[in-house]
């Protein structure tokens, strides 16, 4: 799980990021992005139209585990907001994490220096 200080909370962060930053998006996955000053946070939304609670349940899980795996490799300073399309149920995390890692290079926050 990500650390607590890494995670969008409440409410008002996620709109700023709608409203404020901009999307970037793949086949299974929309990203919202804001720069911040300091730090890095995440939040991730998975809506009703993905499935049932344990299909949404299981996207999040994954999508949080393929954002641990891209901590790393990212620079500092945002906040992301990850939107799961209808269409992310189907799709496993090797898919996910891939989609992942292009969302955050062509928001020009994948560090170039470093490769996985």
């Amino acid at each position: 799980m990500l650390p607590r200080h890494m995670r969008l909370r409440r409410r008002k962060d996620f709109l700023a990021c709608y409203q404020q930053g901009r999307a970037v998006a793949q086949a299974h996955l929309v990203m919202h992005v804001r720069p911040q000053p300091s730090g890095r946070r995440f939040g991730f939304v998975v809506g009703k139209k993905v499935g049932k609670a344990t299909v949404r349940n299981r996207v999040k899980r994954r999508l949080r585990a393929a954002c641990r795996e891209c901590l790393p490799y990212l620079h500092e300073g945002f906040d992301a907001v990850f939107v799961a399309r209808k269409t992310s149920a189907e799709a496993n995390y090797r898919q996910l994490l891939h989609e992942m890692q292009n969302l955050f290079r062509s928001a020009r926050l994948w560090q170039n220096s470093v490769e996985p």
